[in-house]
């Protein structure tokens, strides 16, 4: 694809099959250069990857699958520059994610899994980034699927290695034996990747038996609304889980983090522009195409109170991550509770804040006016849409 071709393209799917087929899930590291900070061009696409390779009919692709993967790929010495400083997981943990239902960073069980990872490896912050619908061509990730991908030309993979598991119609008459077969075909297929290597780092594959591919879920560890309130944030593409100060419920800071974002969580992005009266936030959200998003350095020094035009900046105790996110707009007020200002993603978030934080049954919200959806392709069927 050309540097200058607008790069718009939906998730990528794998073949659709009737169950029978296997399902490879990238995990690719970044490598970071030192004394890069403030730097783009300090964070690369270059770094070690992990294939976990699964059966689809045996197990399926979800937030506990993942979360077993991420543990696995922390225990590779491949993954030891990435993951680890002084023998410990690095204190501030990014996952960017393609943002499909097993790994959308909007659903509660992507955010369970990620308090688990930040609680048992005493992270000081954890960031679930996903990119927006038709942005998952940007995802690092996917220059690492290109050169897999074209290792997978002309290969036949063996599907009766110990024999045929199908009647004449294609129904399967020995599921032992179809269960030995997938996955003879997902070693071999491991062996065929792990002979990539990209920019001098390796390729490390691993078949995922069907006993052993999710956590178990009861050993997940839980936390109660109220920590869930002080440590998290939720937005519709980043989620942020961060320490709080308080010694008694979280254990000493161990990164700068703190230092470079002071106000512990990242302060929501403000679109601004110069005009004459000195840097504004837009007033009519939908006219944006003059403003742009400064860097986190400048949105941290900007005052939000001086930007904001004063009817949004009365409107809200602590300014949601989503303020300018397009597909929230109509729903912001009502996500926002009214006893202590926070945002919530998920209506049932809120709900869930306002009667275990707050105490506070019956009707949490005040109800908003439900909008009659019109039938534009019928009112407007002569207009080229």
């Amino acid at each position: 694809m050309h540097v200058e071709y607008k790069v718009s393209l939906p998730d990528h799917n794998w073949v659709v099959a009737e169950r029978r087929k296997l399902i490879p899930t990238l995990y690719a590291g970044i490598d970071i250069q030192k004394d890069g900070l403030g730097r783009i061009e300090a964070v690369g696409c270059s770094g070690p990857k992990y294939i976990a390779i699964r059966s689809r009919k045996r197990t399926t692709s979800t937030a506990y699958s993942h979360g077993l993967d991420f543990e696995k790929f922390l225990e590779l010495p491949e993954f030891d520059k990435i993951t680890k400083f002084d023998n410990a997981v690095k204190p501030v943990v990014v996952f960017v994610v393609d943002g499909g239902p097993d790994e959308n960073p909007r659903y509660q069980k992507m955010i369970q899994v990620g308090v688990h990872h930040f609680r048992q490896n005493n992270l000081d912050a954890l960031f679930i980034a996903a990119n927006a619908p038709g942005g998952s061509a940007f995802n690092r990730i996917e220059r690492r699927m290109a050169p897999l991908s074209k290792d997978l030309t002309g290969l036949i993979l063996p599907h009766e290695q110990y024999g045929n598991h199908f009647d004449a119609q294609g129904n399967t008459i020995n599921p032992k034996l179809e269960e030995k077969n997938f996955e003879f075909a997902g070693k071999f297929l491991a062996e065929v990747w792990s002979a990539v290597v990209l920019d001098n780092y390796p390729t490390i594959d691993e078949y995922i038996s069907a006993e052993n591919s999710e956590l178990n879920r009861e050993s997940l560890e839980e936390v109660d609304d109220k920590w869930f309130s002080t440590h998290i944030r939720t937005s519709q593409y980043l989620p942020q889980i961060v320490k709080c100060f308080d010694v008694n419920c979280c254990q000493k800071v161990q990164s700068s983090f703190f230092t470079i974002v002071p106000s512990r969580v990242l302060p929501a992005p403000i679109l601004v522009c110069h005009t004459v009266e000195g840097l504004k936030a837009p007033i009519n959200r939908a006219d944006t195409e003059k403003y742009k998003f400064p860097s986190l350095f400048a949105t941290q020094i900007l005052k939000a109170n001086e930007l904001l035009p004063r009817s949004v900046e009365s409107s809200y105790k602590v300014l949601p991550y989503d303020l300018y996110s397009p597909s929230m707009q109509s729903v912001l007020p009502t996500h926002v509770c009214k006893h202590c200002g926070l945002y919530f993603e998920s209506y049932v978030m809120l709900k869930e804040n306002i009667i275990c934080v707050h105490k506070i049954t019956g009707k949490c919200q005040p109800e908003v006016g439900r909008v009659k959806p019109l039938r534009i392709d019928a009112r407007r069927k002569q207009e080229l849409m």
